[in-house]
């Protein structure tokens, strides 16, 4: 501890200080030597030993006896204790929406019942014994100093808890508390929790219940829990799920796809082109211009089947003439600057058309023609054709004159 800084609460039992605690901030509970015997001060080490939980206030190391006071360093809460949240809205820095509010009353049930299932009896809740975080709104149950284990007896702690929220049978015929009282404490709060009134306590009964939370999904369960005759009452463990129930009611989910649609339009939007904000829209529609747009069924186009009876009209296939055949003659592609071999084998190609048969895929064709002039042979070809693998590679014409 390095030093104290100020005074969080003072009880019968000591006061209660915010101070350093190895490098952190913890509630360092002091409590005077000749107020608590040694059985008092291990009872209450086993109760935060057994009871850790998210909900519950955490014991941050030893005790120890230190200028005659017993010291016990507790974790700090940043928030506020409930009463504070239900009674003073004005100091409150947490506000009290649906989801928030059901955050608060989920995880001071968690507790409780995390309590009970360790055989813990609190004794003393009430608003000021519970912390509510102000980044999270965790609800953590403080306090433990009157907490008893109940499988030790009724004489395990002495039974100093408020009158405010104590059930009917410890009010009325005097009954040690037990784990019934507490879930009668726990739900006179749900209910002012909701309400947001204190609520007077020898009239808390299901009928008050059900006329202060009409319209709350917490209705039920706080019936059930403030029933006047405990062997009827119902246990955290038997409205646990009825209370997750409830909170989840309230809360309002959205997926990403969710979110992404919910956002504002972009600023890069014409207003022209831009939806008008909801805040704007009228709730009755006869005051609103009709839209220029209208939907229209587009017509379906006819698609007429073939005439099953009418032929099919071909074209005639082309037939070479003499004539064709003579004016296709052999020329060169005429560019220059094409490779030779390229030419040769395009000349190669038109010179094929001419031959009179048919060209073996590789092999040596030589062909002979005469030209008659007046009756005397005049001129004569010869032509040699070699093909490899179905190319032409040597075509030769050479002329001879007979004369």
């Amino acid at each position: 501890m390095a030093y104290s800084t100020s005074t969080l609460a003072q009880g019968c039992f000591g006061k209660v200080y915010k101070e350093k605690y190895n490098d952190t901030w913890a509630a360092i509970k002091k409590v005077p030597q000749q107020l608590i015997g040694r059985k008092d001060l291990e009872r209450e080490c086993e109760v935060y030993n057994k009871s850790n939980h998210p909900n519950i206030v955490k014991l941050l190391g030893n005790i120890t006896l230190k200028d005659g006071a017993w010291v016990i360093p507790l974790e700090f809460i940043f928030g506020e204790d409930l009463e504070t949240t239900i009674f003073k809205a004005a100091k409150s820095k947490i506000q009290l929406t649906p989801a928030n509010r059901g955050t608060i009353i989920v995880g001071m049930c968690e507790g409780l019942l995390h309590l009970h299932s360790k055989d813990i009896v609190h004794q003393d809740l009430k608003p000021e014994n519970i912390m509510v975080e102000h980044n999270t709104n965790r609800a953590v149950i403080i306090d433990l100093g009157l907490a008893k284990f109940f499988k030790y007896g009724l004489n395990s702690a002495m039974d100093m808890g408020n009158e405010a929220y104590s059930a009917p049978e410890v009010l009325q015929r005097h009954k040690q508390r037990d784990q019934r009282s507490d879930v009668w404490a726990m739900g006179k709060i749900i209910a002012e929790l909701c309400a947001r009134v204190r609520l007077y306590t020898p009239s808390v009964c299901p009928a008050k219940i059900k006329e202060t939370l009409r319209d709350q999904p917490y209705c039920n369960a706080v019936c059930r829990m403030v029933e006047p005759n405990p062997a009827l009452r119902a246990s955290m463990a038997g409205v646990i799920s009825d209370i997750r129930r409830a909170a989840g009611a309230g809360i309002v989910t959205h997926t990403a796809a969710q979110k992404e649609l919910l956002k504002p339009p972009s600023s890069q939007i014409g207003a022209t082109n831009r939806c008008p904000s909801p805040d704007k829209w009228t709730p009755s529609t006869n005051n609103r211009s009709p839209s220029p747009l209208r939907w229209e069924r587009s017509p379906r186009p006819e698609i007429k089947p073939p005439n099953p009876h009418t032929a099919m009209q071909l074209s005639p296939p082309y037939k070479r003439t003499e004539d064709d055949n003579k004016n296709q003659a052999l020329a060169p592609i005429g560019r220059a600057d094409l490779n030779n071999d390229f030419m040769k084998m395009a000349l190669y190609k038109e010179a094929a058309k001419d031959l009179p048969c048919n060209l073996p895929p590789t092999g040596r064709v030589v062909m002979r023609r005469f030209e008659e002039k007046n009756g005397e042979v005049g001129t004569w070809y010869q032509k040699e054709v070699v093909t490899r693998d179905g190319k032409i590679v040597k075509y030769d014409d050479i002329k001879f004159d007979s004369k």
